[in-house]
């Protein structure tokens, strides 16, 4: 079988930058959310209904999103 309907859509989930990734394949949807900045898959879900799927993934994303902690290395660009 083949992923038909792709789906990319950028967003911003508690200030960090990502991809959504929607997809089908036979009679199942699948979502991945990527980070942007790392390009690792911070959630995954799968299942018969697309909005369902996606929500369940930007759920997942946002609640380990959230956890993560930032450093500031206080290095500046240019100067």
């Amino acid at each position: 079988m083949r992923a038909e309907h792709w789906e990319k859509e950028d967003l911003e989930l508690k200030g960090w930058p990502v991809k959504v990734i929607t997809y089908q394949v036979g009679d199942s949807f699948f979502t991945e959310v990527e980070s942007t900045t790392s390009g690792a898959v911070v959630a995954r879900s799968a299942g018969k209904v697309q909005q369902t799927v996606r929500s369940e993934a930007i759920e997942a994303a946002t609640r380990r999103l959230l956890r993560t902690r930032r450093i500031d290395l206080g290095l500046t660009v240019g100067g």
